[in-house]
């Protein structure tokens, strides 16, 4: 009679067999079948749970792969991000904000790719999953991981967000590089703002720099003498991203039209925020209007649909020969836009009177650290 608490091991046909448990059961098995590893295999997986043993688990999913060139600060960020990670003793998180098509998973993918040469595996969290159980799991996985939260505002809701908190918190003795992908900040939990303990490094993505629009264009735009245009059209969008280029520079190559003319039909529309501020400079008859006899020295709008109407002073002299003032109104509309610098966020316009309108976007202030 066998003794239950004995090691079972069963020989059948000179094959050894193993006896794995599962709660209260006991499944025969293999060894070859088993499959064991000391560590991770380097790869990319994804979490899942079984509802019948109450268990996570880990499944392989294809790796992540870039094809081209890459453009910008993306190798160089990368780089910086894994080196990083590998310099701390501790977890390190990364916050990546910024709108969909704006470089944010570019960066996720080469930092994955970086961080697979060096043997350490990726796991990406596409559901929310929380609480000690979760935490517990990720414990079990001892080596250095990149554990990637996509879109993490939308995936997670307030109450899961404080959950994480004690994950992010890098008090686990094993070492994870989170890395958080959302596209609006200000839905994150308020406790992982300003908090490098959690939230090591945070990197906004506002849209593409005229260098990166060029040096594409270079690359990949047939018609050079378009990349100006294409540079144009990009300054007229408050965060111009990577796949509005990429859509325009292939639309223009496949029909050779202008930059212009592919925008009639591309879903790429300039929607300035109706909020937005300009700065006011009138013309009338060759001469500036002074800033003391403008009505407002500022306008909100959006200069490409929002029709302008301006009301300024001319000096008069009243019936007793002192100066007085009568109130003067100029119009202008999309119509008359003559020239736009999306460099300097300047808005030109001419009406059918020859009044002039120059509209500078009033840039919000940045802070400066080099004032300290």
């Amino acid at each position: 009679m066998y003794n239950r608490s004995s090691v079972t091991i069963l020989y059948r046909k000179n094959q050894m067999s193993y006896f794995l448990k599962s709660g209260n059961t006991f499944k025969v098995s293999t060894k070859e079948a088993l499959d064991l590893h000391d560590t991770l295999p380097v790869g990319t997986y994804t979490v899942g749970f079984d509802k019948m043993t109450g268990q996570f688990y880990l499944e392989s999913i294809d790796s992540f792969e870039i094809k081209g060139k890459m453009y910008g600060d993306t190798t160089r960020h990368a780089d910086r991000i894994v080196n990083t990670f590998m310099d701390r003793t501790a977890s390190t998180g990364v916050m990546l904000t910024g709108e969909k098509g704006s470089g944010k998973t570019l960066l996720t993918k080469r930092i994955s790719i970086n961080a697979r040469d060096h043997g350490i595996p990726t796991i990406v969290i596409n559901q929310p999953w929380c609480g000690e159980g979760f935490n517990a799991f990720m414990q079990m996985i001892e080596q250095p991981t990149i554990v990637l939260f996509d879109e993490f505002e939308k995936v997670y809701d307030r109450e899961d967000q404080e959950k994480m908190l004690t994950l992010l918190d890098g008090v686990y003795p094993s070492k994870k590089l989170f890395l958080l992908t959302c596209n609006d900040k200000w839905r994150v939990d308020s406790h992982m703002r300003n908090r490098p303990g959690r939230i090591f490094y945070m990197l906004d993505f506002k849209g593409l720099e005229q260098e990166f629009i060029r040096e594409y264009c270079e690359d990949n735009l047939e018609n050079k003498k378009h990349i100006d245009g294409v540079c144009r059209i990009a300054g007229l969008f408050p965060q111009f991203n990577f796949d509005m280029l990429k859509a325009m520079v292939e639309e223009m190559n496949r029909y050779g039209e202008s930059p212009q003319e592919v925008m009639k039909m591309l879903n790429t529309k300039p929607e300035f925020s109706e909020e937005a501020k300009y700065k006011v400079e009138l013309q009338v008859k060759g001469v500036d209007v002074i800033a003391d006899l403008l009505e407002t020295t500022e306008w909100a709008g959006n200069p490409l649909t929002t029709r302008i109407n301006l009301d300024y002073k001319v000096v008069d002299k009243d019936d007793n020969g002192e100066d007085g003032y009568d109130w003067e109104n100029v119009r202008f509309s999309n119509t008359d836009l003559k020239q736009v610098d999306p460099v300097t966020s300047k808005f030109v316009f001419m009406n059918d009177s020859g009044e002039r309108l120059v509209l500078t976007k009033v840039k919000e202030k940045a802070f400066h650290y080099d004032a300290f």
